[in-house]
């Protein structure tokens, strides 16, 4: 864990003077949603379990002026967890924003996944968010702060050969609304996002495996209404949005932001 630093972000914006915790922040999604939420102020907490990338994160975002300090951490064990935002409170006095993105994916079914398969899933997408929330909350509840939870498109329509994958979303959207509901007399705003396919390191790893790697994009990017796949600061903007005031009403929602590909799904 990087210890406290001098820099400052520009005092300015939507979320100026906050402190947001991104899981899984070091890459893709996540750092496009660290990379947005700082931009308007807030102070970035970049948690992951790969200590390089958190570095080349952190480094980015000071360079864009953020303040940002990284965070290693297994989000899917409860110490790590617990260090982690005490940590943070340590360093910067508060959490007001929570952006549980952590996850991972396979490309198994049910048949095909094995016990250990499932659990690894389930532990890294679900348990993780339990973790953290749970973790987070007290200081959640003298900010008013607000959790978005990172769904998937896969979470509403389903995807085959991701069982263990599609049945996390799902239930992380069944999470965010219970939560709603729960945390709604704190004053704590949570929502989740379900993104369709995001340009990330991950995704480009599976374009490259296919047989045609310019064939499958343009596939893919033909299946989307929009001609294309969405990028990580697009899906940070959608985080933005569901974390600042701009949506100060809205609490419990699933938020597509997929380019439209599951229209006629």
């Amino acid at each position: 864990m990087v210890e406290g630093s001098s820099r400052t972000g520009n005092g300015r914006g939507a979320l100026a003077g906050q402190v947001a915790v991104v899981t899984g922040g070091a890459k893709g999604i996540g750092l496009g949603c660290a990379r947005v939420i700082g931009r308007e102020g807030a102070s970035i907490a970049v948690v992951d379990f790969d200590a390089s990338a958190c570095v080349a994160s952190v480094a980015e975002l000071r360079d864009l002026g953020v303040t940002a300090e990284w965070y290693l951490c297994d989000v899917g064990k409860a110490e790590d967890v617990n260090h982690m935002i005490e940590g943070v409170v340590t360093r910067f006095g508060r959490i007001d924003v929570v952006v549980n993105n952590a996850g991972i994916h396979d490309s198994k079914s049910l048949e095909d996944a094995s016990e250990t398969d499932w659990d690894r899933i389930l532990t890294n997408n679900l348990k993780s968010m339990y973790l953290v929330v749970k973790a987070a909350l007290p200081y959640l509840k003298v900010s008013k702060g607000r959790i978005v939870n990172m769904s998937s498109m896969a979470g509403v329509v389903g995807q085959g050969h991701a069982a263990a994958y599609a049945s996390t979303k799902g239930a992380i959207i069944t999470l965010s609304k219970n939560l709603a509901l729960d945390l709604a007399p704190y004053g704590i705003r949570v929502n989740c996002i379900c993104p369709g396919w995001v340009e990330t390191p991950l995704v480009n790893v599976w374009f490259a495996l296919q047989p045609d790697e310019a064939a499958a994009r343009k596939y893919i990017y033909s299946v989307h209404p929009l001609g294309r796949i969405a990028t990580s600061d697009e899906i940070g903007e959608a985080a933005l949005f569901l974390a600042s005031d701009a949506s100060s009403f809205i609490t419990g929602v699933a938020l597509p932001v997929d380019g439209g590909v599951t229209l006629g799904y």
